[in-house]
């Protein structure tokens, strides 16, 4: 179980970093010229990229994992912890690629944070600001969603997994 949980947790992580940068490229699609200016079309592009692109793909790593985690374990118990763990990796991944981007990459508009203004007056007091209100502030707030998020949709994947896969087995044994 200790080498599938820190695997659970590399694949959070990773899949935390890769969301990052993720969002940027389906914000960038002109989703009205894919839909259409009809009322349904500008409907269906301010929600599909949203609740389909956006939070849909955070099922993508989970349910994998809680469908191992309950075939090996034979528990939806552990396929949600396997779950939580998995989206709180995330989360916290997500938010360190966020200020390694604001390091490192750069973003428009707030230059100051870039290192090569680590000279600056104020570098290491925007920095904290950052940090405390942006970085730490985000992992805070999206913690607790993880945490029920992952262990409810890991719980029903369990128990779908361990529910399907008695019957099949009292089908085959009757």
């Amino acid at each position: 179980m200790k080498r599938r949980c820190i695997i659970y947790l590399a694949i959070g992580a990773l899949f935390g970093v890769l969301d990052f940068f993720y969002l940027g490229f389906i914000y960038g699609v002109p989703w009205q010229r894919v839909f259409g200016s009809s009322a349904v079309g500008a409907l269906a592009a301010r929600w599909v990229p949203f609740v389909i692109l956006n939070i849909g793909v955070w099922l993508l790593p989970v349910i994998p994992i809680a469908l191992c985690e309950a075939r090996r374990s034979r528990s939806r118990r552990r396929a949600a912890l396997a779950s939580l763990g998995t989206w709180c990796a995330a989360i916290v991944a997500y938010y360190l690629a966020n200020a390694a981007q604001l390091a490192f990459l750069g973003v428009p508009g707030r230059a100051g944070l870039h290192i090569s203004n680590c000279g600056s007056a104020h570098f290491w007091t925007n920095w904290l600001s950052v940090l405390q209100g942006d970085i730490l502030g985000g992992i805070v707030e999206w913690t607790p969603v993880a945490v029920v998020g992952g262990a409810v949709v890991g719980f029903l994947t369990g128990f779908i997994y361990l529910g399907l896969s008695t019957s099949r087995r009292a089908r085959q044994g009757a």
